[in-house]
């Protein structure tokens, strides 16, 4: 009896003793590590500098921009007066180039003074013949005869002048030659016909630059 009563005693303890040898093996497993600690918070940043106040005239306060206004003037004149100080000082510059100028003319046409003489002659003996005709035969007449001493008389302006912007008067004496070779003696027949105005506007041009040519040889001849 006894017996019988001990072996389902032992089937009933089995399950409590492998419950034990679990919690046993469970007891002896190392300890795992504990996680490791969160980094520390990142500084905050500094905070931002101000910006510069403007400067009343638009530019920063630290001088980082400049002003596009130009600074304002010293001189304790007026607008109107600077103006015509500025005009006083352009004349005063145009007057000495021109001064500059009138010099290395002279000096240049200087060295050419013979040839000067020559053209001038020439153009004033021709002219005052043309103006001493006393009709229209004697006019075409000398008209042809003259032909070939103006076109020899153009050749001296070349001589004279041969690059151009040298000689003061050397155009002068290319338009009065041309004159003398067409426009004056037709004008000059044409006013034995009556036509007076063509004659009157090509004096009036030939006398201008004679007078022009008459003062410039004076000023060779002088030095001034």
């Amino acid at each position: 009896m006894i017996g019988s009563i001990v072996r389902p005693m032992r089937h009933w303890m089995l399950p409590s003793l492998s419950l034990v040898l679990l919690v046993a093996a469970c007891s002896s497993e190392p300890a795992k590590a504990p996680p490791p600690p969160p980094p520390p918070p990142a500084p905050a940043a500094a905070p931002a500098a101000p910006a510069a106040p403007e400067a009343a005239d638009g530019g920063a306060a630290d001088g980082g921009k400049k002003s596009k206004l130009a600074p304002a003037p010293t001189d304790g004149l007026s607008l109107a007066e600077r103006m015509e100080k500025r005009k006083a000082d352009e004349a005063k510059l145009a007057a000495q180039l021109a001064a500059g100028e009138r010099k290395r003319l002279l000096a240049y046409d200087k060295t050419k003074a013979k040839l000067h003489n020559e053209v001038f002659t020439f153009i004033k003996k021709t002219r005052a013949a043309f103006d001493a005709a006393k009709s229209k035969h004697a006019v075409d007449k000398l008209h042809q005869k003259m032909e070939k001493p103006i076109v020899a008389t153009g050749k001296k302006l070349q001589q004279i002048d041969p690059t151009g912007g040298n000689s003061n008067v050397v155009t002068d004496y290319d338009v009065m030659l041309n004159s003398l070779a067409n426009d004056y003696p037709q004008a000059l027949a044409a006013s034995m016909d009556g036509a007076k105005e063509p004659l009157a506007e090509q004096r009036a041009e030939l006398d201008k630059r004679t007078k022009k040519i008459e003062e410039w040889l004076a000023a060779i001849k002088s030095g001034k």
